[in-house]
């Protein structure tokens, strides 16, 4: 990689400070910086729609965020998967909207982050638009709530299973451990479990749905009463209203929902399997049934997560794949749901090593966290780092930002403004709390340990599809009566203003150009060193120095080892890497605004004296090797 001086270069400073927060001093402040308040209005129709309004003037954009509370949770025994082949029936096409219309009027409108996703406890519709196009995202997403059922027929029914089915395919039984990990929940839950398969579904389930089903499930599940919108951004709240009434108020009102009910049966005994793919290196997985979301030891459990598989500074990262280099990469979770949850431990092996030798590893370290409990440190460290992900998340409007985490903290406590509180909680744990938690739910004689090992996989029965049966005549009677009003897509607003955030630049003596600029909607601070070389100045005969080079960036220094930094960057509940593309590389810094002094320092010493060391070297190559080996199980990477 040739070396580029600092007048190449340009540094970045965006920061999101509350009114709260406090300068940071010599070291971590031992209280986190006040949360941010986020003001909303809900209210719910007559029809039973819970309606959620934020106003955000940062810019002239709206997220309109939709969700139904129903998911495989709901799912008859029979039809798993329905719920995600549903998702997809609601971008078919409804009365007023033949199938690509709203997709194309959306798109026109400067609309992004348009999409719709199903979890096993809800389903998501969403869109950003210009403020100006409010009207049009609230005309398609009613549309949908209420005319659905109106043009549903067997074609599209036919032609959704297929995409379905295809999608499978690809996201399951042609991904690197799908099937390994359809295998994991397969022993995690009972076959009459909702939980049991995979969001996705199976072939079968898929194959056998009948328009009948899917009418009666819209009928049940997609009504206003059992369904949130969020509608975040740009808007004069009383005009917002208005348009809701117009849109949703005059939706009849659907049967009403019961909560699912389902006791999850306790793992009693250590559950084992090994199961082969085609994958280049085998892979350890455990799980363990865990308390349902915003349940005792669920946050808890969280931070246990953090700690055994949080980054370069976690126990699992540090004896696995740093110092006895047997692992290529390792990953910890709470998969919090509604009905019970799930605690998951993923280690890759390095080429060479086996899954038994992972496993022992694993036991090694989760013993210890049973036994003698974390440290103080390793907690304060896990609840900044699960703290500042989570404002992160705010940043975003739409997508799965403010909008959504709004729908979902309504979802599952009645409370949009549920993030203080969240975080309260966060904040109150203590090393006595994780090792509760740990003794009391992952013991080995109550998890699943599942082995992926390379093999030829046996993949699962993949019927043809059948011949399409005839649809009868009183197939497409509607729920809602016809206004002719709704046939006709609403105009676009004025134009409104854009003022771009104005950031601040000056030149230090040596040539870097600084570029600030203050926003103070979030407790946070992002900085990022921008070098103007990349790939396209790698050495022909050394492809991908440039890569290479910015992997090693962030393992030692003049000062501070690799463990070091990883430490000391986790401590502060900061993010820091480096990467390379193709006509650039960059040093990204993400942290607390109390935290960045300390932060920044390191960010720098990262940046202006890194050491390289040959050690460190050769644990990156080894990395890389094994990172391009796991290439080889990729179709995309292959072609």
């Amino acid at each position: 990689m040739k070396t580029r001086p600092l007048f190449a270069a340009s540094l970045l400073l965006a920061a999101l400070n509350s009114a709260g927060a406090q300068p940071g001093g010599a070291a971590a402040p031992a209280v986190p910086v006040d949360v941010p308040h986020i003001a909303f209005d809900k209210y719910t129709l007559p029809n039973g729609l819970q309606v959620i309004l934020v106003e955000d003037k940062r810019l002239p954009m709206v997220a309109v965020n939709v969700w139904y509370h129903v998911g495989p949770a709901n799912e008859a025994p029979g039809l798993a998967g329905f719920a995600h082949l549903f998702e997809h029936m609601m971008f078919a096409g409804s009365k007023h909207l033949p199938r690509g219309l709203a997709d194309r009027l959306l798109e026109g409108a400067g609309a992004t982050d348009s999409n719709g996703g199903t979890g096993y406890d809800s389903t998501s519709y969403y869109d950003t638009v210009p403020s100006n196009q409010l009207e049009l995202a609230l005309w398609v997403h009613a549309d949908r709530m209420g005319y659905l059922l109106d043009v549903l027929d067997q074609k599209a029914l036919t032609n959704q299973q297929d995409v379905v089915r295809n999608e499978r395919r690809e996201t399951v039984e042609n991904e690197p451990y799908g099937i390994v990990e359809e295998a994991l929940n397969h022993a995690l839950f009972p076959p009459e479990h909702p939980y049991y398969a995979s969001v996705i579904g199976s072939h079968a389930d898929i194959q056998n749905a009948k328009l009948a089903d899917v009418r009666e499930f819209f009928t049940r599940y997609y009504g206003p009463n059992n369904a949130s919108i969020v509608i975040a951004g740009d808007i004069d709240k009383v005009k917002t209203r208005a348009l809701v009434a117009k849109y949703f108020g005059s939706l009849k009102r659907g049967p009403d929902v019961a909560r699912p009910q389902i006791v999850t049966p306790p793992i009693a005994a250590e559950r084992r399997l090994t199961v082969p793919d085609r994958v280049e290196l085998a892979r350890v997985y455990m799980g363990w049934l865990t308390p349902p979301a915003y349940q005792p030891d669920d946050a808890e459990l969280a931070v246990a997560a953090q700690i055994l598989a949080g980054g370069k500074s976690s126990r699992l990262y540090k004896s696995l794949v740093y110092e006895r280099q047997i692992a290529q990469d390792v990953d910890a979770d709470q998969d919090a749901r509604a009905l019970v949850s799930t605690f998951l431990v993923e280690v890759t092996a390095r080429a060479g090593h086996t899954p038994a030798e992972l496993e022992k590893a694993i036991d090694a370290e989760l013993a210890a966290l049973r036994e003698h409990g974390p440290t103080q440190q390793e907690v304060e460290r896990a609840k900044r780092q699960i703290e500042t992900a989570m404002l992160t998340s705010l940043e975003q409007l739409g997508g799965d930002g403010l909008a959504d985490q709004l729908n979902h903290y309504n979802q599952f406590t009645g409370d949009p403004g549920y993030l203080a509180k969240d975080i309260a909680q966060l904040r109150r744990i203590t090393p006595a709390d994780v090792q509760r938690a740990v003794r009391t739910w992952l013991q080995p004689k109550n998890r699943v340990v599942v082995a992926g090992v390379p093999g030829e996989p046996k993949l699962p029965i993949d019927p043809p599809a059948p011949k399409p049966p005839k649809t009868a005549k009183g197939d497409k009677s509607g729920i809602n009566p016809v206004e002719a009003w709704r046939a006709k897509a609403p105009k676009a607003g004025p134009t409104p203003e854009v003022k771009l955030p104005q950031g601040e630049a000056f030149t230090l003596a040596n040539g870097l150009t600084v570029i600030h600029h203050y926003n103070p909607a979030l407790p946070l601070v992002s900085a990022e060193l921008v070098i103007k070389s990349g790939a396209d100045s790698n050495p022909i005969d050394l492809p991908g120095l440039a890569g290479f080079t910015a992997q090693v960036l962030t393992e030692g220094t003049a000062k501070r080892s690799a463990p070091q930094i990883a430490d000391e960057i986790a401590q502060l509940g900061a993010f820091l890497e480096a990467d390379s593309g193709t006509n650039a590389s960059a040093v990204s810094l993400l942290s607390l605004r109390s935290t960045f002094d300390q932060a920044f320092d390191v960010m720098a010493d990262v940046a202006l004296h890194p050491a390289f060391p040959s050690a460190e070297v050769e644990r990156q190559r080894a990395s890389r090797l094994g990172e391009l080996m796991q290439q080889r199980d990729e179709a995309e990477a292959v072609a």
